[in-house]
């Protein structure tokens, strides 16, 4: 699956801290997370990683799952 960003699909190292990234496109069946609808921590992070960057959340205690969209200023997507 590619999106109109130009980026492929890649399966990260479930070791790896997620990152997020910009995307134009929501492909469908991804779950997608309103900012304001997550914690306080979680949009610190979110905030402090934007457009793209690592994501300091832990993901077994986060809403936030690798694959995941959150509509912020712009669609980024948590990889």
């Amino acid at each position: 699956m590619s999106s109109k960003d130009g980026q492929q699909p890649s399966s990260p190292d479930a070791t790896a801290p997620p990152t997020v990234a910009p995307v134009s496109d929501v492909p469908p069946g991804v779950r997608v997370h309103h900012f304001d609808e997550l914690s306080e921590r979680t949009q610190r992070a979110l905030a402090a990683a934007s457009p793209a960057g690592s994501l300091d959340i832990d993901p077994a205690t986060s809403r936030l799952s690798r694959g995941d969209v959150v509509v912020f200023t712009d669609y980024v997507r948590v990889k």
